[in-house]
């Protein structure tokens, strides 16, 4: 029998205890969606929840800057849940000077940031899908540093409704992720379609 944590209730599972997942399609990797540079965030938590889904969407490196948590640290393991050791990732004390090597390397940053510059997420044009791309997030409460905001080639915002105007970093990085992900998607799947046509 199973039963509720809270009142101690008998419950039913809908599915069988032991049934086994389906398994998941192996994400394509030759997207441009590349890596991500995770700048003075403070909570570890954050960290670890940022690895799960950077390895979850098939990001390749993880570049934490400052003071933010590396996987070594107990919060970020807790909710990396074994991301941080399958995920290749390394420390930058000077996230700038990071940022300008990747940069003569030929990355493209895409800064998330609530900035008056900042495009809306949803309104983002054509991205080049010949360069490696970046995502940046900056501290919880003061977001990215300036110096590095401008080092990125877009700023964007996600569009949301409500009283607050902002959301939690992994939230957001979550959210662009994804986005990013199934626009490099669609962008390779644009170039073998009109080589077809076109070929």
């Amino acid at each position: 029998m199973i039963s509720c944590p809270r009142c101690g209730a008998e419950t039913r599972a809908i599915l069988p205890i032991h049934e086994s997942a389906p398994a998941l399609p192996v994400l394509d990797t030759s997207t441009p969606l590349h890596s991500a540079i995770l700048d003075n965030l403070r909570s570890a938590y954050n960290v670890g929840s940022i690895f799960r889904t950077a390895d979850a969407c098939g990001i390749r490196h993880l570049y934490l800057c400052g003071i933010t948590p590396l996987p070594t640290h107990p919060g970020v393991k807790k909710t990396a849940l074994g991301a941080e050791e399958n995920l290749p990732w390394s420390y930058n004390p000077n996230s700038v000077l990071l940022a300008q090597h990747l940069k003569r390397e030929g990355h493209y940053f895409i800064g998330v940031e609530t900035a008056s510059n900042a495009h809306s997420l949803f309104k983002i044009g054509n991205l080049p899908n010949t360069l490696p791309w970046t995502i940046v997030v900056g501290n919880e409460v003061a977001g990215i540093d300036p110096e590095l905001q401008t080092l990125c080639d877009v700023l964007l915002w996600i569009p949301m409704q409500g009283y607050k105007r902002s959301l939690n970093v992994a939230v957001a990085f979550g959210i662009v992720a994804y986005f990013l992900r199934y626009l490099a998607q669609t962008a390779v799947n644009i170039d073998i379609d009109e080589a077809l046509t076109h070929g």
